[in-house]
């Protein structure tokens, strides 16, 4: 993944943008993939805005500390995923793309190329797949329109089959733990 990654980046940054669906279901692969993700975005000066797991952000920064100098981290801003995704006490998909256009409105008046890198989780009993759909959509559109990278991260193991083949239907790329793969039928 350290040569997939920034080699289907560096693609997606001569087209409209692209929209990856990440399915992962190891933490130490996920850990890595964000990292060569956030190590791509430094290299090309991108602003890189990463929504994460708050139990994950200090696994990922004090690797990613390691890897680059003091300057280089102030290209990457970090948001709680929970607070993100569910800041009005709902998954609302008109609230977070207003949050996304804020940040992307700051990142590209410094004439950055946007990524994103998005943790989607929920809590148990919440049947937000329908809001889920709808904010994918959005976001879809969204992204063509800005011409940004995003990738749509979920725990495989939480993810219906059902919302996966949905998912499936609205995105560019799939991505798992060790493979990128197109998706011919976007």
């Amino acid at each position: 993944m350290e040569t997939k990654i920034p080699a289907l980046t560096s693609s997606m940054r001569q087209t409209d943008g692209a929209h990856i669906f990440y399915l992962s279901e190891e933490k130490e692969a996920y850990i890595n993939n964000i990292l060569v993700f956030i190590l791509d975005g430094i290299r090309n000066g991108d602003y890189i805005f990463i929504v994460e797991n708050p139990r994950l952000t200090p696994l990922i920064t004090q690797r990613l500390e390691q890897l680059v100098t003091e300057e280089e981290l102030k290209s990457v801003r970090f948001a709680n995923n929970f607070e993100f995704y569910w800041s009005e006490g709902d998954f609302l998909p008109v609230s977070i793309i207003e949050y996304f256009k804020k940040t992307l409105n700051a990142a590209t008046s410094g004439g950055q190329f946007f990524r994103t890198w998005g943790h989607i989780e929920w809590g148990s009993g919440n049947d937000v797949e329908k809001e889920i759909l709808t904010y994918d959509k959005s976001a879809t559109q969204f992204i063509s329109e800005n011409k940004f990278i995003a990738v749509c991260a979920y725990d495989l193991p939480r993810v219906s089959e059902g919302l996966q083949e949905q998912l499936r239907a609205r995105h560019n790329y799939l991505m798992e733990d060790n493979c990128i793969n197109e998706i011919t039928a976007f």
